[in-house]
């Protein structure tokens, strides 16, 4: 099983691409929008929602109930350099 290093921030970015930052140090890129054509993340075309992604015991979520695995976000996610 391969380990994976804990998510510890997430935040919203432009065109519904999230910045995320792991306990490694890693900057990952990660762009949500093609979720977004699905029923379940639909609600959050809002932008002000989609805005207000936290991270909760490592994994990212929204109030309105839609959560996203960590591990897919650290696998498809883009390095950020610096």
């Amino acid at each position: 099983m391969k380990s994976y290093p804990k998510l510890i921030e997430a935040t919203a970015w432009k065109d519904y691409n999230l910045l995320l930052l792991f306990s490694n140090g890693e900057k990952k890129v990660f762009d949500f929008a093609p979720n977004l054509s699905h029923p379940f993340y639909s609600v959050l075309k809002d932008n002000a929602l989609f805005c207000k992604v936290m991270v909760t015991g490592g994994e990212i979520e929204w109030a309105t109930g839609q959560d996203y695995c960590p591990h897919t976000l650290y696998d498809k996610g883009l390095d950020v350099i610096e």
